[in-house]
């Protein structure tokens, strides 16, 4: 069916892709917002999440069992060898670990499935089952594309490349799996459409490779449409990048979108269909083939939209059943920016354009659009995608919900503030807070003082068993390594958990990085950081290499994960449920049953489904 508006005099026909490898439990909100963006200026856009639709197309049974004839063929090929070398005993197990599928030509089917039961998605141990039975199909695709790695949430990144031919070479159905996808349901999709604009989003590095073969492939194709590309990650690289650098990417797109694209893209597809220059079309960045040679234009400042005056996000287009969840877990944006915004080691800016000012969707806009969003696709949890909300306006926002009588889970991303008192915790709990998310960083003050964050260790503790004392579950975000930081320091960061243990649900540590658009990027010095550079990155994507002589050491760091490892081992908090890195939709979904369900998971010798919320 060819999609087609005619509103007022503006007629269009768009499409917005967001790349595998995604989130496979639930929609990103970013295309989403884009299209009801676009459909208020008069545009009809059809959106598309292949992550999702491409696992949909390669479970279907018969094309699942010509995956693992593949497999046999060539597992028998390997075991006939003399001798096998490092590299092809490595693809001989994964060929091996993913043999179970064969056993059963059922089981991606049905753990599929369990995923997607109210009843059993809670019983634990089929649970954890039906992930492994999805991890070992991916390493099926792996194995039958090797050395490309894949899974729910990995594909080689661009970093990992030499140069731009090497990122081409994932074109072949030999190396990338979802190129089968591409040439026989999206291709076709996209010439029954005929649209004027093609959009791929590159939110995250595991999209990068994917977005940029996508976009060449579509280009090769339908040279007539005009390709733009956008996202978080593609934004903070191109504005990293000289014309010479560019230019390979403008082979796979027409045009660029950095930030925040609400305002840009209606005006970019405005263009397109009525043919106009794109001359100071906003937060835009295109090449002028028209041009001999070709020129590539640069906006000059980056502008952001008012979020107190979007539209909702539209996921009309989306087949939200077919996520791997039991219910729905709608992204909304509730507020954009943070209202702190002084981290050391936080991307708050796109390049040397401004911060993006904290704003928040008006009280009584956002309850409405909650309301509206929970009626219309049947969704009961609502994931805030934000950076941090002001505890003010949180307090308003639940006596607003409580007026409206609307009953809806959500969980969020916080500061650790002291305004977030026992009372005020378990007014958010009623109005539906499921658990937050706090970026404690660091247990070591002296840390926590340098990286810029605002608060005393002491109020974290106590704010963080204000919300699980309200039975709202808390997610511990840290990191090691920031300059300056000390073993010892780190040893406080691991004596934090272990000592409130009883006050914290998950756990997550990663390592500091030097990321463009943060302060210790900007003023590296100020911090201890003697170097910046991009070796062993010729394709300068924004993750380069720091040096410090204040930096801890690799067998320090090693030191404190063996540490963390020992509290794992007596809770289960470090190995929360998911499918896909990216998403937090399994867990946000558990913690219905409490803040501290992953230690009784652990511990328990009842029977796992007996914590269903439904029981």
């Amino acid at each position: 069916m060819q999609t087609e508006v005619t509103l007022g005099v503006k007629k269009a026909q768009a499409i917005l892709l967001q790349p595998p490898p995604g989130d496979l439990t639930g929609p990103y909100p970013a295309l989403a917002y884009l299209k009801a963006a676009a459909a208020r200026a008069g545009y009809a856009v059809c959106l598309k999440d292949l992550g999702i639709e491409a696992l949909g197309f390669f479970a279907e049974k018969n094309r699942l069992k010509r995956l693992l004839q593949q497999a046999e063929v060539v597992r028998k090929q390997l075991k006939a060898k003399p001798g096998l070398s490092p590299e092809q005993l490595h693809h001989l197990m994964l060929l091996v670990s993913s043999v179970g599928l064969g056993a059963d030509i059922d089981l991606l089917a049905n753990s599929m499935a369990v995923l997607k039961n109210k009843e059993t998605f809670y019983d634990y141990r089929r649970y954890k089952n039906s992930c492994e039975a999805l991890e070992a199909f991916y390493r099926l695709l792996s194995a039958l594309h090797f050395p490309t790695w894949v899974s729910p949430s990995e594909y080689p990144v661009v970093r990992e490349f030499s140069c731009f031919e090497n990122i081409m070479t994932h074109r072949l159905r030999s190396l990338n799996p979802f190129i089968e996808y591409y040439e026989d349901i999206l291709f076709p999709h996209i010439a029954e459409i005929k649209p004027e604009v093609i959009g791929i989003s590159m939110v995250f590095a595991s999209q990068s490779v994917q977005a940029l073969v996508l976009g060449s492939l579509i280009k090769q194709r339908f040279p007539e449409i005009h390709l733009v590309m956008g996202g978080a990650y593609l934004s903070q690289w191109v504005l990293l990048l000289n014309d010479a650098q560019l230019s390979d990417i403008f082979t796979c797109a027409d045009s660029i979108i950095c930030g925040e694209g609400e305002n840009a893209f209606p005006e970019l597809l405005d263009r397109v269909v009525h043919n106009r220059r794109l001359v100071d079309a906003p937060n835009l960045i295109y090449i002028d083939r028209s041009e001999k040679p070709a020129k590539i234009h640069r906006f000059s400042f980056l502008r952001y939209p008012d979020i107190g005056e979007l539209p909702p996000p539209d996921y009309s287009d989306l087949d939200l059943g077919a996520y791997l969840s039991p219910e729905p877990v709608i992204p909304y944006c509730i507020s954009r920016g943070c209202y702190w915004g002084r981290c050391a080691f936080c991307q708050n800016r796109y390049g040397d354009n401004g911060v993006r000012k904290y704003q928040a969707v008006p009280v009584e806009k956002a309850v409405s659009e909650l309301s509206e969003l929970a009626d219309k696709y049947g969704a009961a949890h609502f994931n805030f995608s934000n950076d941090a909300i002001a505890p003010g306006y949180l307090k308003r926002f639940s006596e607003a919900v409580a007026q409206k009588g609307r009953k809806f889970f959500w969980n969020t991303d916080l500061r650790a503030e002291k305004s977030f008192t026992p009372e005020l915790c378990r007014q958010l709990a009623r109005a539906g807070l499921n658990s937050v998310a706090i970026g404690f960083e660091s247990g070591c003050q002296k840390t926590l003082n340098a990286m810029d964050k605002g608060y005393k260790v002491d109020t974290l503790r106590q704010v963080m068993k204000n919300f699980y004392d309200a039975g709202i579950a808390t997610q511990a975000m840290g990191i090691f390594g920031f300059p300056g930081e000390t073993l010892r320091d780190g040893e406080l960061t691991v004596g934090f958990l272990e000592e409130n243990v009883d006050r914290i649900s998950y756990y997550v540590i990663g390592l500091v990085m030097v990321l463009p658009g943060s302060r210790l990027y900007e003023d590296p010095r100020k911090y201890g950081v003697s170097s910046i550079s991009f070796e062993k990155n010729p394709m300068k994507t924004p993750e380069p290499v720091w040096r410090s002589d204040l930096r801890m050491s690799a067998g320090a760091v090693n030191h404190l994960y063996e540490r963390l490892g020992k509290l794992e081992d007596k809770y289960a908090i470090g190995d929360y449920p998911y499918v896909g890195g990216l998403s937090t939709n399994h867990s946000f979904l558990y913690f219905r049953l409490g803040p501290d369900i992953l230690k009784r998971l652990s511990t328990t010798n009842e029977n796992i489904a007996a914590f269903s919320p439904n029981n």
